[in-house]
């Protein structure tokens, strides 16, 4: 056994019940194995790329099973991916268990893309119209904190009040397609670059062109699909020019926008 792997089974063994933070895995590793803070960080940076472990935010990690990985197949044979978090499996069966129709979406289902990883995660779900609150009795009686159509200011003001809790949105909505009350990799990315380019969510745009960039890098996503969802919600001639602002070789028909909310998103992408 390798000193990587001694040293994994060692942060297993002793933080793998809970989440815990570099800081703890620094002096656990310099105590028991004298290792220096970079070969400590290097560790854990390499157990990410191998997902042998899981980052939950800026210096945050866990080996439990905080995220569960769903893959749907597709007919055309690609695949799409998303990550459901701990909070999002306990909002699903909240919501399941009322029997009511609904869908995660956003960016909590985003997590293998975020490049900056925010203090708290804005979850997004979409229920059958009328069913609003009934759906925020059932988050609020799981202990999840949520908001009923809420604006971008009560957004706001809400993760300012309560900085250690993630929020739940909840927006009634007629448009579903998805199984299990979760949706794709498509449907998520155009979901969450709608809300964020359109002031629903205090998310950065630049973001959302970070996150499209590294979705699309993995060639999972389903650029057809992706566009007829983005169709649906009036923004795929935003969508025809993000890609090919991504694949300069990629030449889509169709109507072309480059407008603000497109220009911010491509800021994004500029960084990677």
């Amino acid at each position: 056994m390798g000193w990587r792997d001694e040293a994994s089974k060692l942060l297993n063994s002793k933080l793998g019940a809970k989440s815990f933070t570099a800081g703890e895995a620094t002096r656990l590793l310099s105590k028991e194995k004298g290792f220096s803070k970079g070969s400590t960080y290097s560790l854990l940076h390499d157990l990410v790329k191998k997902n042998e472990l899981a980052k939950l935010g800026r210096g945050l990690y866990s080996f439990s099973k905080t995220f569960t990985i769903t893959v749907k197949e597709r007919i055309s044979e690609s695949v799409s991916v998303v990550a459901v978090s701990e909070s999002d499996e306990a909002a699903r069966k909240a919501l399941k268990d009322r029997g009511l129709k609904f869908m995660i979406t956003g960016p909590s289902l985003l997590y293998p893309f975020v490049h900056h990883f925010p203090r708290r995660m804005i979850h997004l779900i979409y229920v059958i119209k009328g069913g609003g609150e009934n759906a925020r009795e059932a988050l609020k009686e799981s202990g999840l904190r949520c908001l009923l159509k809420p604006s971008r200011g009560e957004i706001k003001l809400a993760l300012e009040e309560f900085p250690e809790k993630d929020l739940f949105v909840i927006r009634e909505s007629s448009d579903f397609e998805e199984a299990e009350g979760v949706a794709n990799l498509e449907r998520a990315l155009v979901d969450t670059y709608f809300e964020a380019t359109r002031r629903r969510i205090p998310f950065p745009p630049e973001e959302v062109g970070r996150m499209i960039s590294k979705a699309v890098a993995t060639k999972r996503v389903n650029l057809s699909h992706l566009l007829k969802l983005a169709g649906r919600r009036g923004i795929k001639a935003e969508f025809r020019t993000i890609l090919e602002n991504l694949m300069p070789d990629l030449k889509l028909l169709g109507h072309h926008v480059r407008n603000d909310k497109v220009e911010a998103v491509l800021a994004g992408i500029g960084c990677e």
